[in-house]
């Protein structure tokens, strides 16, 4: 097995492995390879959704799907994400999966630590995911906008609905329907602007454009300039502080959300099938420790 870090040690490429069966080693310096890393890039997989329950399994308890009608026959934990669209007009997977920048499932009361993507068809052209290093984003903070935030709580939630800084996609059978249910049925969660890694003792930015509405206890007045602020480090396009994966068959692609915000890049025709099987592991509630 060979490790082969990305620029500035962020991301990493790892090949000569396989994960069908890992051996505790392997699955402990992959861990470890995770927190130094942020974002990894494990090559040549071949994966089914059992097997790759079985792979994330090791580093947690799986996450319930809230999409329920796109998880995978085999097992009720494994999300399918494809622009796939079947006869009778219903979609395979969630087709807009992840397309604004976000932390998954920041809002949630206990959000996901870790996320899992096994590359299953790639489509002829686009379909990459960009990642952001929110440690870095944080460290480049000036101070006075880090005093601002340091123990401040983001309002946080699942609804495209109530959030103006994203659309509903077109392309979604269903999705106003969804969202709509979503604002009415799911309660607003708080979760701290700067979040403390609870493994590395890191501090990382905790905001994301997709799911942050508001600051707690601030007027928009002031709360959604300074959002807008945070937010333009992730959506900058010197991309800085930013990878971008374009997925092979057979990549498997898992990174830390509790310092990595993500997006689906797109880029594919709708008749292009890009589909990836997706699991996640349940982290513990986020927290700011000074």
């Amino acid at each position: 097995m060979k490790i082969n870090p990305f620029a500035n040690d962020f991301g990493a490429e790892i090949t000569g492995v396989d994960l069908k069966d890992p051996s505790s080693e392997i699955t402990e310096r992959i861990y470890q390879a995770f927190l130094d890393h942020q974002m990894l890039v494990i090559r040549d997989q071949d994966l089914n959704p059992l097997e790759q329950v079985a792979f994330t399994e090791r580093y947690g308890t799986l996450e319930w799907q809230e999409n329920v009608k796109h998880a995978h026959p085999d097992h009720e934990k494994v999300l399918v994400l494809s622009n796939e669209i079947r006869p009778d007009g219903t979609a395979v997977g969630v087709v807009d999966a992840g397309d604004f920048w976000h932390s998954d499932s920041s809002h949630h009361e206990e959000p996901v630590k870790v996320t899992v993507l096994m590359s299953i068809r790639t489509p002829s052209q686009g379909g990459a995911t960009d990642f952001c290093d929110m440690y870095s984003v944080y460290n480049a903070l000036p101070e006075t906008t880090r005093q601002k935030i340091n123990g401040r709580f983001g309002i946080h939630h699942a609804s495209k609905a109530l959030n103006p800084r994203v659309k509903i996609s077109e392309n979604r059978p269903g999705a106003k329907e969804f969202y709509a249910m979503q604002a009415k049925e799911r309660p607003m969660v708080m979760q701290p602007l700067v979040r403390t890694h609870d493994e590395t003792g890191r501090q990382a930015l905790y905001v994301s454009p997709r799911f942050t509405l508001g600051i707690q206890d601030m007027d928009d007045t002031e709360a959604q300039p300074l959002l807008d602020e945070l937010f333009s480090y992730i959506t900058s396009e010197d991309r800085k502080f930013h990878h971008r994966h374009y997925y092979r068959k057979g990549d498997l692609v898992l990174w830390d959300n509790r310092c990595i915000v993500h997006r689906a890049v797109g880029g594919y025709a709708r008749d292009d099938i890009r589909r990836l099987h997706r699991t996640t592991v349940v982290g513990q509630r986020a927290f700011y420790t000074a």
